[in-house]
Order: structure tokens, then sequence, then C-alpha cells
């Protein structure tokens, strides 16, 4: 299996969401079971991740489309920034990070496989949900190292494929809603402080739900799974307590303007406010440009290239 591609489908365009029970990863999952596969599947994609394995198990996944167990465990609270700091320098040189957490009381086993298991089935639903063009093995060597928090022993590729197809599926029901993982919800109107302890998860996805987040930004920054956070959003907008784009718009509604509330909390004045309109501004023609009017730029400066901005999402 060195290297071998295991999309047999053919590339899967990429989307807000794929067709009803399709999930591209299953099938590649299914045969590195059988075979009892040890190394890394690489999942070609937007953003695409890695899954990671030992003798046909998963244990471990990542990708930059849902938080892992370092970021569900730190912004939800569950671990403070000392004592991770703390246990990682103890326990992640010598593969015992996990040890290190549970016994120094930091987090209970059951709660730290509960973490574990979640940025598993999270990371493969977010990978399939964003798109994947082809799978490809990487078998291990022997220096290579397991991750910090791995599942022990492991996810069997069945329960792990059949998982994401159901996510799937729900995912494909959400777009009648127009939640996506492009969606950028806003809560309205403006939320209130839960009566109930159960209605607080509730309430932190509507104090971060302000129109520019996307369900990706909103797990990053309360520590969830993008799975959870999508099924929230889905339900409060069939509620009316979330407003949501259209399937396949790019942005936030044109009436979001005009009703959202300043910092004084008086909705009137974004309605009042002039507005403008393209070509009645006084400058009507813009003069060429002539070599005497270029500035100069250093040499050195024009051979800067690919610069990339920064994964935005993960705003607190």
């Amino acid at each position: 299996m060195n290297g071998q591609n295991l999309d047999s489908s053919g590339p899967t365009p990429t989307g807000p969401a794929p067709t009803a029970g399709a999930d591209p990863i299953g099938p590649a999952l299914l045969r590195c079971g059988q075979e009892r596969f040890s190394g890394l599947l690489r999942v070609e994609g937007s953003p695409g991740g890695t899954i990671c394995l030992r003798q046909g198990l998963v244990i471990a996944a990542t990708t930059a489309a849902s938080p892992g167990p370092e970021s569900l465990l730190l912004r939800s609270g569950r671990v403070s920034e000392a004592d991770w700091t703390t246990a990682y320098a103890a326990g992640a040189p010598s593969g015992r990070l996990a040890a290190e957490l549970v016994e120094r009381g930091i987090i209970g086993v059951a709660g730290l496989e509960t973490v574990c298991l979640t940025a598993v089935f999270d990371a493969v639903f977010a990978m399939a949900l964003c798109g994947v063009e082809a799978c490809e093995t990487e078998p291990a060597r022997p220096d290579d190292l397991l991750p910090s928090l791995p599942v022990t022993p492991g996810i069997p590729p069945e329960r792990l494929a059949r998982e994401t197809a159901r996510r799937l599926a729900a995912a494909t029901a959400w777009l009648d809603l127009g939640v996506s993982t492009r969606t950028r919800p806003l809560a309205v109107p403006p939320s209130t402080p839960p009566l109930l302890q159960a209605e607080e998860s509730r309430h932190a996805v509507l104090l971060k739900a302000n129109g520019r987040r996307t369900p990706r930004d909103i797990a990053f920054s309360l520590g969830r799974g993008v799975f959870a956070i999508m099924s929230e959003i889905a339900r409060m907008a069939g509620e009316g307590l979330l407003e949501v784009d259209a399937p396949g718009s790019a942005g936030p509604p044109a009436g979001r303007r005009a009703t959202r509330q300043d910092a004084s909390g008086d909705s009137s004045k974004a309605a009042s406010l002039p507005q403008r309109h393209r070509g009645t501004n006084k400058v009507s023609e813009v003069p060429p440009a002539t070599a005497a009017s270029r500035p100069s730029l250093p040499r050195r400066l024009l051979g800067i290239r690919n610069v990339q901005e920064p994964m935005a999402g993960e705003e607190d």
C-alpha cells in the first residue's frame, strides 16, 4: 500500500456539503482496516488532513477544518494553560502526555478518552464535508513518533466510516436551512443569559454568532466539535434564534446591516445612515500613471512572493 491512491471514485468537488450519504474517506479507511495498515492516510482536499492508523485501527486524525484534542481541552476550559504547559513539558518528549495529564489529576481517564474520540470523529467528518480529492497511504517507519494524544487502543474503521456517513447525511439536510461550512450565523434577537444550566452551550453559540464567524470559527473559539456546532446552529436556525445565509451565498443577507444594533443599542441609526453610491463622488476620472509619477521601490522588495494570509477563525 506504499503510496497507493485509494480513491476509486475520482475527485470529489469542493463545496459546502456533499450529497447525502457520500463519504469519500470511508472506502479508504475500510481497506486500511482490512489490511491492518500502520501509518498515515493522507487526505488531499480543502483543507484535507491526515489520519493515523496502527494495525488497522484509527488512533488520531488532524485537519485545519476542526479543533484537535489540545484545542478541545484548552478552549473549553477543561484544562488550564498552566497545567497543560507543565504536563506537556514533562510527558510530551517521552510520549507520555496523556499519562501525565491523568496522573497529575488534571483530567480523568474517561474525560480524556472522550475528548480524543471527539477530535477524531470530528476531524474525519470535517475533511469529508469540506471536499476530498484523493486518499494516499504512507506506511509507518521505525522512527515515527505516535500522536501526543492518541485514542487507545483505536477506533475500528467500520465504526468511523459509519458515523461519518451518518454525519454527512445530517449535514446535507441542514442545507435546507442554509447551514453549511460557509455559514456565518447571526443571533437575532440579541441573546439573553440562560435560565437553565443545560442551555449554557446554546447560549455560548449565540454569543459567538455575530455574523462574521463560520461554524469552524465558533468550534475553535469554544473548544467544541464542528459537527456539534453545526448541529446547534441548524437547530437554533429552525427555531428562529439565528439568522443564517441563504444556500450558496457568499456573505450575510443584505438586511443584516440595516437591522444590527450599534454599540449604544439603537438599531434605528444603522437604517438612517446616508448611503454611498458608485459614481457619485467628485473624482470622475483617474489620470493615467506616468513614469515620473510612479514611486521608486527598492529592488529587493520586488522579489517578495507567496505571502499567505493567516488562517482566520481562531479568534476569541
